[in-house]
């Protein structure tokens, strides 16, 4: 991953995520990882493990923030480990 690649990335995070939280006072406008009107709308589909997302509560943007660091930290390692 270059240098520009993770500038976007960061980027990118602090424009959708971090920011959007910081306006709404620490806590995004959203109600869950699957919207529930979906979810109703679609009952008849066999999504167990989305159903299941739908009941978890959403991550703060600290900890999405710490997850997506850990996933270009993995990356990084698993380039130098490649060679």
């Amino acid at each position: 991953m270059g240098l520009t690649s993770l500038s976007l990335l960061v980027l990118s995070f602090v424009l959708v995520v971090d920011e959007p939280a910081d306006r709404a006072g620490g806590s995004p406008g959203r109600s869950g990882l699957v919207p529930d009107a979906w979810l109703a709308g679609h009952a008849d589909l066999d999504i167990p493990t989305l159903r299941e997302a739908a009941a978890l509560p959403l991550p703060t943007p600290d900890e999405q923030f710490d997850e997506l660091v850990s996933a270009v930290v993995a990356r990084i390692r698993d380039g130098l480990r490649a060679g």
